[in-house]
């Protein structure tokens, strides 16, 4: 007989339960739909967890929600800053505005047209840098000392992650017997906040990561027991574009996730045409990547929620991504 794990981990349901009282007001508390169209190709009935329909199109806000109530009125006065490649950044921005704090988001030279005018209409104040996650982070780092800023991570601070199980606490609620859960991966603040909501009251569950496959740091990171930087990473999912990890997001995956899945950009396009075409929902390619996911693990076995994290993306966006693939 195994023993039981007795160590202590940076995020627990408590934290979760919490979050979902501070910041449920604020959010919306986003449906659970079955689609038809991917229950017959899985098998066995699929569900969608529409956070593209969250406020601000996708579910960032959750955890920005929560990481912004957390700070002192004098770091809301200095102003807050995050590094994006634009839907962390709408959160953040949406949540800075609702505590009439000042926003920075610094963005890649080459982002998503479409969510940097969304960011600009939230009174965000956009900074152009690099191309990389970590050229980002370095400049909201050195912004930070210069200004004093309060910085709102991506995907490690615990507060944010506790805001981002919200997600995990209403799929539960509206699905008891659900038997497994499809996450897409960027640097893992979403699926570590839902496994630790879903499995803490539900260890039957399984949880799924999913990552493209040329832009994979979790999958890496598990592979080699940490977090590992990437060589390279190249993906059209510009959500899931993050070159590493971090422990605290490898801990809690390593502890509740039962695997992680890696999907083709093609797998990724295919979903985000089928789900708008059948369910008629529309997600970014972040958001379609738990579906890719899930159609194609081997494992999959029964009653599953794949959660449509983001939906920022115009039709013609999704066009050009169609015929750059040849699809």
């Amino acid at each position: 007989m195994s023993s039981p794990d007795t160590r202590v981990y940076p995020v627990t349901l408590k934290d979760i339960r919490a979050a979902q009282s501070r910041i449920g007001a604020e959010i919306i508390r986003t449906p659970l739909i079955v689609s038809d169209s991917a229950s017959g190709r899985a098998g066995f009935p699929v569900y969608l967890k529409l956070e593209n329909l969250q406020r601000t199109g996708a579910f960032k806000v959750r955890g920005a929600l929560n990481k912004v109530a957390s700070f002192t009125p004098e770091q809301r006065q200095r102003g807050i800053i995050c590094a994006s490649s634009g839907n962390h950044g709408l959160g953040v921005a949406y949540a800075s505005s609702r505590a009439g704090a000042k926003c920075t988001v610094v963005l890649p030279e080459k982002a998503n047209p479409y969510k940097v005018t969304l960011l600009k209409n939230l009174g965000a104040q956009i900074i152009s840098h690099g191309t990389t996650s970590d050229e980002r982070q370095m400049k909201v780092d050195e912004l930070s000392r210069h200004y004093g800023y309060a910085q709102v991570h991506p995907f490690s601070d615990p507060v944010l992650i506790a805001g981002q199980g919200t997600a995990g606490l209403e799929i539960l609620e509206d699905l008891p017997d659900v038997e497994e859960v499809y996450v897409p991966i960027g640097g893992g603040g979403l699926i570590s906040g839902i496994a630790v909501a879903i499995k803490e009251q539900r260890p039957a569950a399984r949880i799924y990561g999913v990552e493209p496959e040329h832009s994979n740091a979790m999958f890496e990171a598990l592979r080699h027991e940490g977090p590992v930087p990437l060589e390279r990473v190249e993906t059209i999912a510009d959500g899931l574009a993050a070159r590493i990890t971090e422990q605290v997001n490898y801990s809690l995956v390593r502890r509740y996730v039962e695997d992680v899945v890696l999907v083709s950009d093609r797998d990724i396009v295919e979903a985000m045409l089928s789900l708008l075409e059948h369910a008629k929902v529309l997600v970014e390619p972040a958001g379609a990547a738990s579906l890719a996911g899930l159609l194609a693990n081997s494992k999959k076995r029964g009653k599953a929620v794949a959660v449509m994290s983001g939906g920022n993306i115009t039709l013609r966006q999704m066009e050009e991504l169609r015929q750059a693939r040849g699809i």
